[in-house]
């Protein structure tokens, strides 16, 4: 039996057409069939800084914070101490994991949750999708 996230492993990277605030709406509209916010297109900024602030928008905008993350909920993640990164949280064989589009690997991959430190990115929270009207 495969997982739903297998579709998406390998598919590359591209600033502003294909990275990790893209992925987040592709599977959210594809496989779990819900809406997407129509001002998801953010244009990725080139200042670190400017990221960090563009991902905390995205998130609390559209997600509220959860101890408790299901399959499809958002992962904002810390690289360096910022928010820069996010993902799709999974679970495979029953461990946390996190499908992302990760610009330094220039394809979406999947890691579990355990494994991140060691790729410099520290998960800041879990959040799931506020109900869109």
């Amino acid at each position: 039996m495969s997982h739903w996230s297998e579709q998406y492993i390998g598919l590359p990277y591209e600033t502003n057409t294909a990275d990790c605030a893209r992925l987040i709406a592709k599977v959210r509209k594809e496989v779990f069939s819900l809406p997407v916010p129509t001002d998801i297109e953010i244009q990725r900024s080139a200042s670190r800084l400017a990221r960090a602030g563009q991902m905390t928008d995205l998130v609390s905008g559209y997600g509220e914070k959860t101890n408790k993350p299901v399959e499809g909920d958002v992962v904002l993640m810390l690289c360096r101490g910022r928010p820069s990164h996010i993902g799709v949280y999974c679970e495979i064989n029953n461990e946390p994991a996190v499908l992302h589009a990760m610009e330094n690997a220039g394809m979406v991959v999947l890691h579990r949750i355990r494994e991140l430190d060691r790729l410099f990115l520290k998960v800041e929270g879990y959040y799931t999708w506020k109900k869109l009207k």
